[in-house]
């Protein structure tokens, strides 16, 4: 836990407040120490692959870790570090039902413990963003597309899959679905307009990292393809050579082509103009 901040949303004290109000203190209780340990398997994993981890958040329906991640980073360790915290429910309700067949806990007690482990894998698993579904769907998209074509489109998802929640629970009355739901889509939404940003801050990641590593991704485009249009054709986890097809063929590397962008103010240029 050194140097990761834990950080507690305002709602989830009010969680807190009503469960010790109602005589649930025990059972809110457990379901903090189980979201930390879900959280803390997306720590050791992410750290095992050298990514910084710089706070842990707990929210009303669960946490969050906020990592620096590698801006260049292999869709597929993405999908190990989200999975990691699912896993470690899993592991966590096997071990209570050893301690149950043992005599360590009750029937009940036990009960309880892996009914509330498999509600927040499952509800994690959901393709929403900032959940470890929606950064599964996100890194899955990656392998195939570009990261800017993917973020959009598991955004896109994002927004809907919590629009139909949030109405699912405002059509059933279910107070937990539309404050989930609501909370969700909120962050989607808010995340959409910011990712002009995100995007620029990936390419100021990809820009300021080593290519070392990773594997060779060719792109082809036409000389009057602008820059900005290129960069928009870069992938996490891939180094790129841009071809030029044509007469005026010829080949740009990826760090060029992004200096041109990020300092050059060449945004809206052809890129047959970096040759």
């Amino acid at each position: 836990m050194s140097g990761i901040r834990l950080r507690v949303h305002l709602l989830f004290w009010a969680v807190i407040g009503l469960s010790v109000a109602a005589g649930y203190f025990v059972e809110i209780l457990t379901l903090f120490v189980i979201v930390l340990i879900h959280e803390m398997g997306h720590v050791a994993v992410a750290r095992e692959l050298g990514w910084q981890v710089t706070e842990i958040q707990f929210l009303p329906f669960g946490g969050v870790a906020h990592m620096e991640e590698e801006a260049a980073a292999e869709p597929l360790d993405e999908i190990v570090v989200a999975l990691a915290g699912p896993f470690m429910n899993v592991v966590m309700a096997f071990l209570s039902l050893v301690f149950w067949r043992i005599g360590l806990w009750s029937e009940e007690w036990t009960r309880f413990f892996v009914t509330s482990n498999f509600l927040i894998a499952g509800f994690n698993l959901l393709p929403i963003w900032p959940l470890d579904g929606g950064r599964i769907l996100q890194a899955l998209l990656g392998l195939r597309l570009p990261y800017r074509m993917a973020a959009l489109w598991s955004l896109g998802a994002s927004i809907s899959l919590s629009a139909v929640l949030l109405g699912v629970g405002v059509f059933q009355l279910h107070v937990n679905a539309v404050a989930v739901g609501g909370y969700l889509l909120a962050v989607n939404v808010q995340a959409f307009l910011r990712f002009p940003y995100q995007f620029i801050r990936f390419l100021m990641i990809k820009y300021s990292r080593a290519p070392q590593g990773h594997g060779l991704y060719p792109v082809r485009l036409t000389p009057r393809t602008t820059v900005w249009e290129a960069a928009s054709h870069l992938r996490k986890g891939r180094y790129h050579l841009i071809y030029i097809t044509g007469g005026e063929g010829g080949l740009v590397a990826e760090e060029k082509l992004l200096h041109a962008l990020l300092f050059e103010q060449k945004k809206h240029l052809p890129i047959s103009t970096l040759l």
